[in-house]
């Protein structure tokens, strides 16, 4: 559960995390009955990786804090730890032979789009009507 007492932003990260995984799992099983198992699999753990990582980070950085200053550490941490571990999971997967890049990048960079585009989209549904 996402622990900030805004209840829009809550939505907001939970749709981004939603949205996230619907992604991955479309990429993976289209890479899977395009390309095969190992096309797939890469797929679905490129898109696990962007999404757990921010799933850390929402979770490191949308607790309750006592100030701006604590809020703002918060956010610069959740955000450091994101990349370390995108990074360290980057280095594992590396480590293997199975991997198809292409499917797993593809898939991770779809991850990275879902995080500004739902926001973007999310912001144009609430703007109000503007009369000319």
């Amino acid at each position: 559960m996402i622990l900030t007492r805004d209840p829009e932003m809550r939505r907001l990260a939970t749709r981004i995390l939603l949205v996230q995984t619907a992604a991955t799992l479309g990429i993976a099983v289209l890479c899977l009955l395009v390309w095969g198992s190992r096309h797939g699999l890469s797929a679905l753990v490129g898109g696990s990786i962007g999404a757990i990582a921010n799933l850390y980070m929402t979770m490191t950085a949308l607790r309750p804090g006592k100030g701006p200053g604590q809020i703002l550490g918060r956010l610069a941490f959740g955000q450091l730890m994101k990349i370390g571990l995108t990074v360290a999971l980057f280095v594992i997967v590396a480590r293997t032979s199975w991997v198809v890049w292409p499917p797993l990048v593809t898939a991770y960079i779809a991850t990275l789009v879902v995080f500004w585009f739902v926001p973007a989209l999310s912001a144009a549904r609430t703007l109000p009507p503007t009369h000319d």
